[in-house]
């Protein structure tokens, strides 16, 4: 019940306006979050079916979901229910069944299961825009299932560009985080508007009262209601239906007034909710009771709710008729029947009591345990959340049932094994032989969820008890995977330590262990350990897989390339023709070997990956096929492309904390924006904590170098680079940044501080192979020595390499030095022009000035064609940002950002930002 009394919307006009006035900013925002917010009862339903009718009438698709108790311990139950709410709705229909497909968990799901579901559901929710704005709704969402939370964290911000609405309703002093973390994200790439609903006047709960009594009421009676109701409109209605049973209200003349004075009614909000029932004979009252045990009851279940009230049948049937037509109970098309309003459910289910509600769970348990014995179809996940309510400690029987939903569930549902894995070992007495099993699994899930940080805890804590043997060593590598992404690498190293101390230790894990050693600065020890991981036994393709997979990585970030593209292929090998190990042998190395700047070698294997997967079906490894791509597309000059991606994978990787890879993408876009003059936008990312990995904090060393340089801060810049160089020169980018400080020296006149950091970049890259590190210190070279052939050779080593930026840098740099490189200057104008690279193409286009040579004119721009300051709001706008982030990185107001994106709109004939994005990317 609600602010909703017959068919008039009672004293909510006004959030009812705030709610369409965030809506109404849809096509030009993107995606927009409406949360409204009150304590149960207040009205956040009806406001929402309010919004959702109003919706529906200008023709908009309305996805629409609500939550309870029971539908959160069933894994993407709101994402499922919302999508068949639209399952029938024109063109978008076919995305939206094959979405449901995709979360239907009765098949065996594969590893890219979550990844393959995200893009069908964002591809769903997507195509409901196609037309016109779309809304997501979603009723109780503090009670939304952690899974389907987890998956709209990724999806949401997949879709932040297209016109959708994200309207839900949230208890206050609710104690769900994952609701919480997801508004949380949810802010960093959309307006999130919070609407908060407080007590109704008490004018608005007369109008109620007269609605309910069916005629207008004196001032004495209204005021009651109101106080004793709060102000609450569902406990206003029950409490007059109440008064008006109990015959203590009467009609005199025109309106009703009390019949007794206010200090003899004994009516509180919780009484008057009971009221509800209380007319009802003994035994509908009871099936009432067993039904809040269930939530949600079908036909099918009649025999069972039959056993749990103690009734026959045949009077269970009479007595849940009775329950409908009294509008206690409200059928629900294809999901049985419910309470008429939550509060309902859950005052039937307090006042039965927790010894008889554990008793009643205990008889449903029971019964669907003697099914699962007969051979009857039984949800597991039905069976494991009332053995969860009813089981008393030391239960084994409901220890198992629970941990066999786990694992049946780790994959596709991992939030809702961990939460099982939780009770189970809360049954358990503390020394129970089965706990290390079940915290291993907790861990194995929690890693599942993305949730590393989550995920040690419980693996350390089976560590402690697990035997020797594969289980002991999945759980090691679980438990070392996750503290490497949360950046815990001394510790992590530790624990390898110990684990190979032991003995038997798989060659999987000395390959965790040496990749550990590179990672806390024991680069020689790496070295040496990778030599002899090398001749180590493999007990499978998979294990072949991983470790080399591992060895790879290593040698790269210690620049030994020409070992990085053995071990890259040695690991393709050890996949023998398997394809889910092809693609992980293939997405691991194309990632390693794109932020290494081997462009030729990764691209091969990109494509081959997207091949395998594309064949699949599937979604595994997008994280480290979407870092191949923006690394490609940054050596390449593809920068538009680059930005996109990063745009789009970053809230993945974030969702995921995959923090590596995310630290990556950020530093190249850094490294991006810097070049392109959008040092406003780079203050952002400059402004993040730098990476605590060796290789990613390198990379941003050498971005960040870049940007403080372009802000006139010389000396800082120079800082950055001489800390990120170690003493040996192993670690990675050490050419890169050598090169760096070689060019920021000579830019700053201190010719011999330039010759004696090239000594030690000779000594450093004299065993270097890569295109990237060769061309770095040829330029550096050839801009100390002035020398042209040098120069000449940098720009073939960029060219041979399919560094196109790199060789348009090399072009500028012989230009510099060379008088007679026009030509070069003018390739190199070209490329800086095209990527937008300003700064650069203002300077070849100076030299070619002083040359005497023609520089190329921009071309006139033909109707419809952006300006630049409309092209650099439409980027942005493209890249996923909120018109406040645009305003405040371009330092405009955001109505200046609104003019821009109307004349944006009109130029190009787009309503939306996701058809803008749309037509960007068509001339990428």
């Amino acid at each position: 019940m609600s602010s909703l009394v017959g068919r008039s919307f009672v004293g909510r006009e006004a959030e009812l306006a705030a709610v369409f006035d965030a809506v109404g900013r849809v096509p030009a925002a993107g995606l927009v979050a409406v949360v409204v917010s009150g304590e149960p009862g207040i009205g956040k339903s009806s406001l929402l079916a309010e919004v959702g009718r109003r919706l529906r009438d200008r023709g908009c698709a309305v996805a629409a979901a609500e939550s309870d108790d029971v539908s959160r311990r069933i894994p993407y139950a709101a994402v499922a229910t919302a999508l068949r709410s639209v399952a029938g709705a024109g063109p978008a229909s076919g995305g939206v069944r094959a979405a449901l497909e995709a979360l239907d968990l009765t098949a065996a799901p594969d590893a890219a299961w979550f990844g393959r579901s995200c893009e069908l559901v964002a591809r769903a929710l997507t195509g409901l825009t196609a037309e016109r704005p779309a809304a997501l709704v979603l009723d109780d969402v503090d009670q939304v299932d952690d899974d389907s939370l987890a998956l709209l964290a990724v999806v949401l911000r997949r879709v932040a560009a297209a016109p959708l609405a994200l309207v839900t309703a949230v208890r206050e002093h609710h104690r769900n985080p994952g609701v919480e973390e997801l508004l949380d994200r949810l802010e960093r790439h959309a307006d999130v508007v919070r609407v908060r609903l407080a007590p109704l006047s008490g004018g608005d709960v007369a109008r109620i009262v007269a609605t309910v009594l069916g005629t207008p009421v004196d001032d004495g009676l209204a005021h009651e209601v109101h106080q004793r109701a709060d102000g609450n409109p569902f406990f206003a209605v029950e409490i007059a239906r109440s008064l008006r049973e109990l015959d203590l209200v009467a009609v005199d003349g025109d309106r009703a007034r009390l019949t007794v004075s206010p200090s003899a009614i004994r009516l509180t909000r919780r009484e008057a909710v009971l009221r509800r029932v209380a007319p009802l004979d003994r035994d509908t009252r009871a099936v009432a009771r067993a039904v809040s045990i269930f939530r949600r009851v079908r036909l099918d279940q009649i025999g069972l709710l039959a056993r749990v009230s103690s009734l026959p049948e045949e009077t269970v049937v009479d007595a849940f008729d009775g329950l409908l037509r009294a509008h206690i109970v409200v059928r629900e098309e294809d999901r049985g029947y419910r309470f008429s309003h939550a509060l309902v459910g859950e005052a039937l289910y307090q006042e039965i009591g927790p010894a008889q509600r554990r008793h009643l769970h205990s008889l449903i348990s029971a019964r669907l345990l003697d099914d699962r014995a007969r051979g009857l179809a039984v949800d597991e996940m039905e069976l494991a959340w009332h053995l969860a309510e009813s089981a008393p400690p030391g239960d084994l029987r409901a220890v198992r049932v629970m941990a066999q939903a786990a694992a049946a569930n780790r994959t596709t549902a991992p939030e809702t094994a961990a939460a099982l894995c939780a009770r189970a070992l809360e049954l358990l007495p503390v020394a129970a032989p089965e706990r290390a099993g079940l915290l291993a699994s907790q861990c194995r899930a929690l890693a599942h969820a993305s949730r590393p940080g989550a995920a040690i805890g419980p693996g350390l804590a089976a560590l402690a008890a697990l035997p020797p043997g594969a289980d002991r060593s999945r759980c090691v590598m679980v438990v070392l995977t996750s503290m490497f992404l949360v950046g815990r690498f001394a510790e992590a190293l530790r624990l390898a330590d110990a684990e190979l101390a032991a003995g038997d230790a798989p060659a999987a894990m000395h390959a965790q262990r040496a990749l550990l050693l590179v990672f806390t600065g024991r680069h020689a020890e790496a070295l040496a350990a990778a030599e002899r991981i090398e001749a180590m036994p493999l007990t499978s393709a998979a294990e072949g897989v991983v470790v080399f997979d591992r060895l790879a990585v290593l040698t790269s970030m210690l620049f030994r390339h020409d070992k990085t593209v053995d071990y890259a292929n040695r690991s393709l090998a050890s996949a023998a023709g398997q394809p889910a190990l092809e693609l992980q042998a293939l997405a691991v190395s194309a990632s390693t070997g794109a932020l290494a700047g081997l462009v030729h070698d990764a691209s091969w294997r990109l494509r081959r990956a997207e091949e395998l997967r594309e064949r699949a079906g599937g979604h595994a490894f997008r994280g480290e096929l979407e870092m191949a791509r923006v690394a490609l597309d940054w050596f390449g000059g593809a920068w538009d492309a680059c930005l996109e991606r990063v745009g789009r994978a970053a809230a993945e990787l974030e969702s995921r904390q995959e923090l590596l890879m995310l630290d990556g993408l950020r530093a190249i876009e850094l490294e991006v924006r810097t070049w392109r003059g959008e040092l406003d936008v780079a203050a952002r990312l400059a402004a993040l904590a730098a990476p605590s990995s060796p290789n990613m904090s390198r990379l941003h060393a050498l971005a960040m170098a870049g940007y403080l340089a372009a802000r006139g801060d010389a000396e800082g810049a120079r800082t950055v680079l001489v800390r990120a160089v170690d003493d040996d020169g192993m670690s990675a980018y050490s050419c890169a940044l050598l090169g760096r400080l070689v060019e920021l020296d000579l830019a700053a006149g201190r010719v011999d501080e330039a010759r004696r950091v090239l000594g030690r970049l000779r000594v450093v890259a004299a065993d270097r192979v890569a295109p990237w590190s060769r061309t770095a210190v040829r330029r550096a070279i050839g801009l100390v020595e002035r020398d042209g052939a040098v120069l000449r050779e940098a720009v073939r080593e960029a060219e041979v390499g399919g560094l196109v930026f790199e060789r348009a840098r090399g072009q500028l740099a012989l230009g510099q030095v060379d008088g007679s490189a026009v030509e070069e200057l003018l390739e190199a104008y070209a490329v800086f022009q095209r990527v937008g690279a300003h700064g650069l193409r203002r300077q070849a286009g100076g030299r070619l000035k002083e040359l005497g040579a023609k520089v190329p004119r921009a071309r006139g721009r033909a109707p419809g064609v952006l300006t630049a300051a409309e092209e650099n709001v439409a980027r942005l706008v493209q890249q996923g940002m909120r018109n406040r982030d645009i305003a405040a990185a371009l330092h405009y107001s955001p109505r200046t950002i609104e003019v821009y994106l109307s004349r944006i709109y009109a130029k190009l004939r787009v309503s939306s930002r996701l058809e803008l994005a749309r037509v960007l990317d068509g001339r990428s």
